[in-house]
């Protein structure tokens, strides 16, 4: 099993909430919150072009990596 797809996902109920939803070949998927108040944009920025580029490809069993 490997990751294929992370989506990083910005939603606004009140204030900015960023959640990144990983899926594998399988078809499971993960959803995990990664929320900095106040600095939502960096931290999008930060999963799109350095996180999710470095888990294409992994073991997602592997959680504590």
């Amino acid at each position: 099993m490997k990751i294929i797809q992370a989506n990083v996902i910005v939603c606004c109920p009140g204030r900015n909430f960023i959640t990144l939803k990983i899926i594998t070949d399988e078809g499971l998927y993960g959803v995990g919150d990664a929320t900095l108040n106040g600095r939502e944009k960096s931290v999008v920025s930060y999963l799109e072009d350095y996180v999710v580029p470095m888990l294409i490809g992994k073991d997602p069993q592997r959680i504590e990596d």
